[in-house]
């Protein structure tokens, strides 16, 4: 091989380790390589120091004998493949990891860059058909491949590990390693890398979410060897306090914070926050990567998440379920509901004021005669017995979602549902294309890719 190219070889045998052995005792005087023989056996053979080199790929060139198959791996440097990939970690949850990333990605896909997305350790996972096997997949993998699907790689390298319902039990039970699960990632993101120009690779919550199984974000960074991007509140000190707390684990585990990146920063105070903040992360020897600034109609809820959230039956326009909602509101009475009646109005309606109901309704359908334009509203039912058909075909006619709300199934009052919808943090949906566009679109133009990439 090419010195300046290859720097190892690896050998797979059929049956036993003695091929291996044998071939390894033939290599290891030659000094000017470094090899990493591996066996079919699991058990692992390192030549020479291997310290600065991390195992990349194995490109198939030649069969040596009837037992063995050779192979040539390039190995990259620490240095190397931090220049192809980096991390993203948040201080909290919902503090706009995922936008962040969508926004990154996006920026690198217009440079026409092959992008690769991995999300190594996942949370809330959906079911995706992957060569007619049902795979469970982190939701936000379902959405970047949906979004971009020449993304770089396959759902289960983008989607190595998930946890199901009671995972934290069994890995404590001793039925799952950590230490296999964390190769289960480096193997993944190892192949996504090689095919990719870059990797972005989105941590789950907090840096020391999934600590309790030995794969908080730190200790997967550290395992893929990335410098890391912490995701932070738009703010000054509180801002700062919550860094510092995840700095921490990420210096315990020997990861580089490469950036910081403010989100949902009031645009009134950006300037000043940027100033400040820039002052502060001196201390700490980290640039700030970007500040963007916050748009509330990123986050709102949209009618689908809303109906899941009340554990509702979706009853009209479900083509029209993914429209949000600028205000939330409890009507009591046809006088209430003449001023509330505003453009992207969800309304609470209990089913013993049907009259309340074909009211919405006349006044959503005089509006559009008058202007010529949706009022895009949207109504919960709640009551005793399912709506009768004839509204539900007057709300249809509308163009207006309804949603119903069986009281018996529900223990609590309409403030307790705003209360509910209010408090709840809007996630990207595959479906929501428009709006995760706009998301993209919003974050590439405030980070700096740049020097993200650098």
């Amino acid at each position: 091989f090419c010195k300046s190219q290859w720097k190892g070889i690896c050998v797979y045998t059929r049956s036993s380790s003695r091929t291996a052995a044998q071939f390894r005792t033939g290599i290891e005087n030659r000094s000017y390589f470094h090899f990493f023989v591996s066996v079919c056996s699991h058990s692992k053979y390192m030549i020479g120091p291997l310290k600065q080199w991390q195992l990349l790929v194995t490109t198939p060139l030649t069969s040596v004998g009837r037992s063995a198959t050779c192979h040539a791996i390039r190995w990259f440097s620490s240095d190397d493949r931090k220049r192809k990939a980096v991390f993203v970690a948040g201080t909290m949850q919902h503090h706009g990891k995922t936008t962040i990333t969508l926004g990154m990605v996006h920026a690198l896909v217009q440079r026409q860059r092959r992008v690769a997305y991995q999300k190594p350790v996942g949370q809330q996972t959906v079911p995706v058909d992957v060569d007619g096997v049902t795979l469970q997949i982190d939701r936000d993998v379902d959405v970047f491949k949906h979004l971009w699907p020449n993304l770089v790689g396959s759902y289960r390298d983008s989607s190595p590990v998930a946890f199901p319902p009671a995972f934290t039990r069994y890995v404590l039970d001793g039925k799952e390693t950590p230490t296999a699960l964390r190769e289960r990632c480096v193997s993944s993101f190892e192949r996504l890398l090689h095919a990719s120009d870059y990797v972005v690779v989105e941590g789950t919550g907090h840096i020391g979410v999934g600590s309790i199984v030995g794969l908080n974000n730190a200790q997967v960074a550290a395992a893929l060897g990335l410098e890391c991007i912490i995701v932070a509140p738009g703010g000054l000190g509180q801002s700062f306090d919550l860094l510092s707390i995840n700095l921490a684990l990420l210096e315990k585990h020997g990861v580089r914070l490469k950036g910081v990146i403010l989100n949902r920063v009031e645009p009134g105070k950006a300037e000043m926050v940027r100033h400040y903040y820039t002052k502060a992360l001196r201390a700490i020897d980290a640039p700030l990567l970007g500040l963007v600034p916050n748009d509330p109609s990123l986050a709102l809820q949209s009618f689908r998440d809303i109906a899941r959230i009340l554990k509702a039956e979706v009853v009209t326009c479900k083509h029209n379920d993914l429209r949000s909602f600028l205000h939330t509101r409890i009507i009591i009475s046809a006088a209430s509901a003449q001023g509330l009646l505003r453009p992207q109005s969800l309304l609470v309606v209990n089913m013993a004021r049907v009259e309340l109901v074909t009211f919405i309704i006349e006044q959503h359908r005089k509006h559009a005669q008058e202007t010529g334009e949706d009022l895009e509203g949207g109504v919960i039912l709640v009551g005793p017995e399912r709506p009768p058909e004839w509204l539900l075909r007057e709300l249809d006619s509308e163009g207006l979602p309804a949603a119903f709300v069986q009281k018996t199934d529900y223990d609590g009052t309409g403030f307790s549902m705003l209360e509910r919808v209010i408090n709840h943090t809007h996630k990207f949906h595959r479906a929501d294309v428009q709006r995760l566009q706009r998301a993209c679109e919003h974050v590439a133009r405030h980070i700096d890719i740049d020097a993200i990439v650098a």
